[in-house]
């Protein structure tokens, strides 16, 4: 099969690892078990250039192709237009997850705004089984994709509402947590984007205005209102960011009554703002 890997490697830029997973949803068989295969059927054959074809010629995404992502410890379904999930965002929920164990026992309630796949919300409400989650998203369609995704993957402890950010919330509702992956690019870097996110992904899921931050300083204003008094844990908001937002996001956030750093993800770019109320 390695010959067949590097054809898909040259034809497509796919990294080893995504031509590994083509050439498994091409055949419906394991990497391991392909290893002792050393050619295609005919039908297989079509199959992957047919696969080939949609990448390099219709921009498709890979995770659209395959259909899911992995995500920490779990298996998200995609599905068009919804946001996919990237590795930068799998990081820093991995990094909140590991910084806020030690103080597992004070989560009771999070609050996830956007959830779009419902990756953040279940990977927390995996990660704290003790909580309970609840996920916002202004899109039917996303909702219930995340709803599929916590019957997948066997997850209970949460609640999905549709919510132009906290509408759907009453006011006495609390949470010891709030996270975010808003929309929050200039929608005048829309030309800079990939075909494959351009042509593919929600445009309302990628662009704010006010070059991005629209979302981002609702967000920061009015998570307060919403966060549980007597919480104490090291972060309290965690909000993804683009790369270009990490001085003005910190503006917004002081400026908002909140105490922010800055987080950079592991190809270096600011990523996220973790902030604790002042």
């Amino acid at each position: 099969m390695k010959p067949i890997i590097k054809e898909i490697i040259s034809k497509t830029n796919l990294s080893s690892q995504e031509a590994w997973w083509l050439l498994e949803h091409v055949t419906g068989k394991s990497k391991e078990e392909l290893l002792f295969l050393h050619t295609l059927t005919p039908q297989q054959q079509i199959i992957l250039q047919e696969c080939i074809l949609k990448l390099t010629v219709d921009h498709m995404p890979l995770a659209y192709l395959l259909g899911f992502v992995p995500f920490l410890d779990l298996t998200i379904d995609v599905a068009p237009p919804i946001l996919i999930p990237r590795p930068e965002t799998e990081e820093w929920v991995h990094n909140v997850i590991q910084a806020l164990k030690p103080h597992e026992k004070e989560i009771k309630n999070i609050l996830d705004i956007g959830t779009g796949s419902g990756c953040i919300a279940l990977a927390l409400a995996y990660g704290f089984p003790q909580a309970h989650v609840t996920a916002l998203d202004i899109n039917p369609e996303a909702l219930r994709l995340a709803k599929s995704n916590a019957e997948k993957n066997n997850i209970s402890n949460f609640t999905f509402l549709q919510s132009d950010l906290f509408s759907a919330l009453i006011n006495n509702q609390t949470f010891d947590l709030i996270v975010s992956n808003p929309p929050y690019i200039n929608p005048d870097m829309a030309q800079t984007l990939s075909p494959q996110v351009k042509n593919w992904e929600d445009p309302q899921a990628l662009f704010a205005p006010d070059q991005g931050l629209e979302i981002i300083e609702k967000i920061l204003k009015n998570s307060a209102l919403f966060l549980n008094p007597s919480t104490s844990l090291p972060c309290q908001l965690a909000i993804e960011i683009d790369q270009y937002h990490k001085d003005a996001a910190l503006t917004l956030a002081e400026s908002a009554g909140w105490d922010a750093t800055a987080q950079k993800d592991c190809f270096g770019n600011w990523r996220t703002i973790w902030c604790k109320k002042t």
